[in-house]
């Protein structure tokens, strides 16, 4: 467990909150929800837990408070996080961040980055899956194929092992987007023989639970529209990825003056934070480690988070 302190606040990053073990997916990498109760006590006892409003008041006064503070973030609108988190926060009166990509809300596709996820639980041989990466590879691309070359693609992780990164990479963004997509969806359909479409309506909230969570007093910000890598993209399009997500918010009456933003993947760049201030976004959170404090509180658009495995015992 990091080390913590007074005068900083810590932005816990949360992904699949769920009863892992007893699910028809055992092995996804997650959170069991009875443990994030005890972390969710454990803050309570530790930390002072904020709202959005509270940490807005925060960014703007640029004045942390003495104690130590947590802000809970929710990433991608899993369904986990309607069944799981909003009740149980609810309970304790306690507030959290909810950011979902629009695509996810409107529950018809499956995100590439979760059809991975999915691929690696069910299938634990990386070997095999690293297999049908170059199979379908050869097949897709033809002469393009030199385009899979592996020697720049950084391995390293802090949870995953070096098989299981390079398949992750591979799929989410070493490969042109258009392959990718397509060696994704039918590794995706043989492993998990399942229909995308329900897959979707299981995994995700979908727009009724977003608006009840905000009638409820809790925050939700944009994850973007389709979940792209931002920072690989293009000014226009990366504004047209902003501004739909923004416009659909808007349209569910779910969008008001303290919204945020959540980088997908944590990908952005220069243009990203022109963007972010043409639109007055209040804060962005990346996927950099770290603490907010006065070293940083300026950098309202770049805010660093921890993930929830940086709190296990």
């Amino acid at each position: 467990m990091i080390k913590t302190k007074n005068k900083e606040i810590y932005i816990v990053m949360y992904h699949y909150v769920r009863e892992i073990k007893k699910s028809k997916y055992p092995n996804l990498k997650g959170l069991e929800f009875e443990e994030f109760k005890k972390q969710i006590n454990y803050f309570q006892k530790n930390f002072n837990i904020l709202s959005n409003d509270n940490f807005i008041e925060i960014i703007k006064s640029k004045k942390i408070p003495k104690k130590k503070s947590i802000l809970l973030t929710f990433d991608d609108g899993f369904k986990d996080h309607y069944k799981y988190v909003y009740p149980h926060l609810q309970k304790k009166k306690l507030f959290a961040n909810f950011y979902a990509p629009v695509l996810t809300i409107k529950n018809s596709k499956v995100l590439d980055v979760h059809k991975i996820h999915f691929i690696l639980e069910k299938e634990l041989n990386r070997d095999k899956i690293l297999k049908m990466i170059f199979i379908y590879a050869k097949k897709f691309m033809g002469k393009n194929q030199d385009q899979l070359s592996l020697n720049k693609i950084n391995t390293k992780s802090r949870y995953d092992d070096k098989k299981t990164v390079l398949i992750k990479r591979l799929l989410q963004n070493h490969l042109p987007i258009f392959y990718r997509e397509k060696i994704t969806n039918k590794i995706f359909s043989l492993i998990l023989d399942t229909n995308e479409e329900q897959f979707s309506k299981k995994l995700y909230m979908k727009k009724s639970n977003i608006v009840e969570l905000y009638k409820n007093n809790f925050s939700i910000g944009s994850h973007g529209y389709n979940h792209l890598w931002w920072g690989k993209i293009s000014k226009t399009k990366q504004e047209e990825e902003i501004k739909k997500s923004l416009n659909y918010f808007k349209k569910i009456k779910v969008l008001n003056n303290n919204f945020s933003i959540c980088f997908p993947y944590g990908s952005y760049n220069a243009n990203t934070l022109k963007i972010l201030k043409k639109y007055k976004i209040e804060y962005a959170l990346t996927t950099n480690v770290g603490a907010v404090n006065y070293g940083n509180i300026k950098e309202n658009l770049t805010l660093p988070r921890f993930d929830t495995n940086d709190f296990k015992n």
